[in-house]
């Protein structure tokens, strides 16, 4: 009596699961196939998984399962055939059987176009935050002018100024410098001359623009009254 080998058939079966089944009936794992055939696991898991996508191309890929199924066992003509149909099918249906078996990670995997969203909404972010920075650091400080809080007209030549700024800005009044105290408080007094004086104040922080006020000043100094002798 002569024994021969008998070669398996899964008619109902695709490739992966008939691969698969074969292996695991075997006992072995991808691991130690791949290094028996020296054929990478990833293209091994492909062929199982049905991921045709992450498969070479050409006669590359028909040779790897015509070594596949060999070791195994199994019938190479009717798997190539086979191979041939589902890659035809997997193409007309748009690649929706290419993942029979999808591993766990990808279950979890964000689309690429959700994905490429969020990045561009936390680029926009980002972009909107470092405007608002660079604005801050080259916006004018503020400056309060509280005397004389508007034009006015005196009859005094000495007039007190005082105002409120950002600290650590530099303050001027009529291009002269003035102390600003740490809450950024000032003070100035100045002397007018007869008719109308023109105050200007300027505050600037480093890098910054300028803050300007200017206050129109007439002064008319008092003529004393003199009174006549009869």
């Amino acid at each position: 009596m002569f024994f021969q080998k008998k070669l398996l058939s899964f008619d109902r079966e695709t490739i992966g699961q008939q691969l698969r089944t074969a292996r695991e009936q075997k006992g072995l794992t991808i691991k130690a196939i791949s290094k028996k055939l020296i054929i990478k696991a990833d293209y091994l898991e492909a062929l199982e998984s049905g991921q045709h996508s992450k498969l070479p191309k050409g006669v590359y890929v028909k040779n790897y399962l015509k070594e596949y199924a060999r070791f195994l066992g199994l019938d190479y003509r009717s798997l190539d055939e086979q191979f041939l149909n589902e890659n035809k099918t997997i193409k007309k249906l748009g690649g929706v059987f290419e993942r029979q078996v999808v591993a766990k990670k990808y279950l979890i995997a964000v689309p690429i176009i959700v994905r490429n969203l969020l990045i561009g909404i936390i680029a926009l972010f980002c972009l909107i935050y470092l405007g608002v920075l660079i604005n801050k650091i080259f916006q004018a400080p503020f400056l309060i002018i509280d005397q004389p809080s508007s034009d006015m007209a005196t009859t005094e030549r000495q007039l007190i100024i005082n105002g409120r700024t950002e600290p650590e800005s530099d303050v001027t009044v009529n291009n002269q410098a003035v102390e600003v105290a740490n809450n950024g408080s000032f003070k100035k007094e100045v002397y007018l001359e007869q008719g109308l004086n023109t105050i200007t104040i300027t505050s600037k922080k480093k890098n910054s623009r300028t803050a300007l006020v200017v206050r129109r000043i007439l002064f008319q100094e008092q003529t004393p009254l003199i009174n006549s002798v009869n």
